[in-house]
This record gives C-alpha cells, sequence and structure tokens, in this order.
C-alpha cells in the first residue's frame, strides 16, 4: 500500500505529540510505503490532481529523524490512500489544498474528506448538537460578547481558524472584552469550571471511540492544552461521553470525518478536531494501548484495491 501525507513541514513537527508519525511507523512495519508532500506542493494540471511527494523512512532516534528520496510530480492516483494531516490555520492555503485533494477523490480515497474539511468548522461543529455544549455565541460585535459574559459570567473566547490553544481569551468579565478583532467573527463560550479537572480528548475512529486522555491544566485560568503546558492523566470513557459519541457518529461518519478527536470538559462537548486529529501518543502512554494499528487497520480497510 502507498500512503501519501499531507502534513506540515517536516522540522516544524513535535516529535512528542506528532499523530502522523505513528501511523507512518506502524505502516511501515507492515511493509507499505510512505510518502509526504505539503499544501504548498499540491496542485491541479488540468483536472488532474498532482503533488510533488517524497518518500519518507523513519528513525526517530536520529536527527534528523527522516531520510527522504524524492519522487518528483506524482498523480495522487498512483497512491492508495491519501491522509489529510496538515495542522491549523484553517486559512486560503488551506482552503485551496481542499479543493486539490477533492478533485483527487474519484480516483482514490482521501481521509479526512475535503470537502467536508473545508465546510465543518472544528469549534462550531459542536454547536450543531446544543443539548451536550455550553452556553455559546458565536459572533463580530463587541456589544453582544460583552453582554454575554454579563449574563453568563466567565467566559472564553476562541478564533475559528487556530490549534493548539492559540489565540484563545479568558474572560473573567464583559470588561475583558478585547477592544478590537478586526471584525472577526468569534466564538465566545461560558467558561466551565471542570476544566481544573481536566479537559478529556476522546480519539473517534469511523464514529468508534479507540481511547481518551485528560489534560490537566498547571493551575486556575490556565489552558488544558498539551501545547500551553498541560500535563497528561489517565481517565475513561464514561456514560456521558458515549451519549455524545452516539449523537456526533451519523453526522461524522456521512461527511467522511473518519478521524476525530473531540474535547470533552464536565460532561460538555467543546471542540470537535478533524484536520489533524492528535493525542494518540499521549492516549498511548497513559493506556498502554497502541492506537496505531487500529488506525492502520483502517487506512487498510479504506485504500484503494488495485
Amino acid at each position: 500500500m502507498r500512503l501519501l501525507y499531507v502534513i506540515d513541514p517536516l522540522d516544524t513537527l513535535n516529535l512528542e505529540t506528532e499523530t502522523s508519525l505513528l501511523m507512518m511507523e506502524e505502516a511501515a512495519r507492515r511493509g507499505h510505503q510512505n510518502a509526504i508532500t505539503t499544501i504548498g506542493d499540491l496542485y491541479l494540471d488540468g483536472a488532474r490532481a498532482c503533488a510533488r511527494a517524497r518518500a519518507i523512512t523513519l528513525n526517530l532516534a536520529e536527527r534528523p529523524f527522516y531520510r527522504l528520496a524524492d519522487l518528483g510530480d506524482s498523480p495522487l492516483e498512483d497512491f492508495d490512500l491519501v491522509l489529510m494531516r496538515k495542522d491549523p490555520p484553517v486559512d486560503a492555503a488551506y482552503l485551496a489544498a481542499t479543493f486539490v485533494l477533492e478533485r483527487a477523490t474519484a480516483s482514490v480515497p482521501v481521509i479526512n474528506e475535503p470537502s467536508s474539511l473545508r465546510l465543518v468548522n472544528e469549534k462550531l461543529l459542536p454547536l450543531a448538537f446544543a443539548p451536550f455544549t455550553p452556553p455559546s455565541i458565536f459572533t463580530n460585535e463587541r456589544a453582544r460578547m460583552r453582554e454575554f459574559v454579563a449574563r453568563h459570567g466567565r467566559s472564553i473566547l476562541k478564533p475559528l481558524a487556530d490549534c493548539s490553544g492559540r489565540g484563545i481569551v479568558i474572560l473573567p468579565d464583559p470588561e475583558a472584552v478585547p477592544p478590537d478583532l478586526g471584525g472577526q467573527f468569534v466564538l465566545v463560550q461560558q467558561y466551565i469550571d471542570a476544566v481544573i479537572e481536566g479537559d478529556k480528548r476522546i480519539f473517534v475512529l469511523a464514529g468508534r471511540p479507540l481511547g481518551a486522555v485528560n489534560r490537566i491544566p498547571r493551575g486556575p485560568l490556565q489552558l488544558a492544552n498539551i501545547h500551553q503546558g498541560a500535563i497528561v492523566a489517565p481517565t475513561s470513557i464514561t456514560r456521558r461521553d458515549q451519549e455524545i459519541i452516539d449523537a456526533i457518529a451519523p453526522t461524522l461518519i456521512s461527511r467522511g470525518l473518519w478521524m476525530a478527536g473531540i474535547d470533552v470538559i464536565g460532561g460538555y462537548l467543546t471542540e470537535i478536531n478533524v484536520t489533524s486529529p492528535s493525542a494518540v501518543r499521549q492516549i498511548n502512554a497513559v493506556s498502554g494501548s497502541n492506537i496505531e494499528r487500529e488506525l492502520v487497520d483502517f487506512l487498510e480497510s479504506k485504500a484503494r484495491r488495485r
């Protein structure tokens, strides 16, 4: 099986958190061939989706941790499966890449579905499942944000296009709403006090939970995000968690969002991460699992048969 991963530049990857590298290692153990490209190397030649691709061999104990072999310009149909694993921001370049990848889907499976990545926002998608989400408002009007905070108390402001906790602002009172957001729309949610006990990441594959990890902030009013210094701890998938998963699974499956990382705080669904869901290494570390094996099993089941 020939796999192509659309990822960030290798030297920017965090080896302690990057799930794509785990999948590559497991795929290589099974004799599959891994290749990489970046969104800047994707293009359409007429109606044909192509990329400048590089075969990759990993050894995470070495520096650099990879060896590359240039494959030149390759039609995406030369591969058996393509994985879109580029981290946010979901900017113009990211959206353009989804158009190239969408064109490829006629001849090769692409995970996650490119058109759904373009249409779905990770922070807004949970609002479709209102019984499971905290009070929220999506607006670009500062007055509405201030009124929301006055009504609901301490809140949290999230920009839509980024990840890893970047750009998040805690709003203890209405005066804390930034005076100038440049007209951008943001999501403001009621702060969930239970976050001090942790933000649970559940990795979901084809609508089924594979495992979970709890991310505990280092102090009050700090973010429960690994990239923001949170510590990880074992956790379990509760009945409430399963209710959330059962509610969102049909939507994820119907949209071809096969891999997702959902975030649950105090029983509330706060995000559904689908661009490049991660935390598999952390789930493995706290549970003794090897989730990447199930991920590659799934890739094998979805790959094009020649």
